[in-house]
């Protein structure tokens, strides 16, 4: 036997005899239970497919329920909710209080920007003219959340009336006719397309009769007659005028 080959099997002997004692034994043991907890580790800090296990909780499931129908979905919870030893007290209110959905969401509610930003541009949500309306108020709050739900973004989870007067928009809303009657009457027939089309800041969308009537190249008061209607917004979301395009 060549000495290379000695070498070789007095080494492989010398591993065999260290893992067969105790001290090899217990080497492999803490091991197996490192590369374990790092596995189970990894999966819940990182698998979207670990967001059921929020759910062993019941009063969980409407958020998981809820972000799953959304592309959050596809992330793990611990992307916005950092796993931190805070989850040792979560768990104990929890188990000795049970508290509801909604008082859940209340305790929990994150003040969140910075995890948007990691897909979200900046420069893209401010091109929609929502959120370029609101700027301010993000950048002052840091916070998306502060109308968005993350889990349902499609929702506003912020009334609007919370901030802006519902009286003084209604006011406002009532004599935009009556100050575009007074531009028709100059012989701007432009100033119905400043909400009345794809291009206005805020778009108001018209009827097909009205798309009709564009395509023959009829002008409003052809079919419409001043004194017009004021607005009505009552009882309508304001996102249906002023949503985000």
């Amino acid at each position: 036997m060549s000495p290379v080959k000695e070498r070789l099997n007095e080494l492989v002997g010398r591993v065999f005899n260290f893992l067969a004692s105790k001290r090899g034994v217990l080497l492999l043991l803490v091991i197996i239970v490192v590369s374990a907890g790092y596995a189970v580790f990894s999966y819940t800090e990182r698998s979207p497919e670990a967001n059921k296990l929020c759910t062993v909780c019941h009063n969980m499931q409407p958020f998981y329920d809820a972000v799953s129908q959304t592309p959050h979905g596809s992330f793990n919870c611990h992307v916005c909710h950092e796993l931190t030893p805070e989850v040792v007290k979560e768990l104990w209110i929890q188990l000795t209080e049970a508290p509801s959905a909604e008082e859940v969401k209340e305790r929990a509610r994150l003040t969140l920007m910075e995890p948007c930003l990691e897909c979200h541009s900046l420069q893209d949500l401010a091109s929609q003219q929502i959120h370029e309306a609101h700027l301010g108020a993000i950048d002052k709050s840091s916070s998306c959340n502060i109308c968005h739900n993350p889990h349902a973004p499609r929702e506003i989870d912020l009334a609007c009336t919370d901030c802006h007067d519902a009286r003084e928009a209604r006011e406002k809303h009532e004599v935009f006719h009556d100050l575009a009657v007074q531009q028709l009457e100059k012989g701007d027939y432009l100033v119905c397309g400043e909400c009345h089309s794809p291009e206005a800041k805020w778009e108001v969308p018209i009827t097909p009769d009205c798309f009709a009537g564009i395509i023959k190249n009829q002008n409003c008061f052809e079919c419409h007659e001043a004194p017009l209607s004021p607005p009505s917004i009552g009882g309508r979301p304001c996102t249906e005028c002023h949503g985000a395009r």
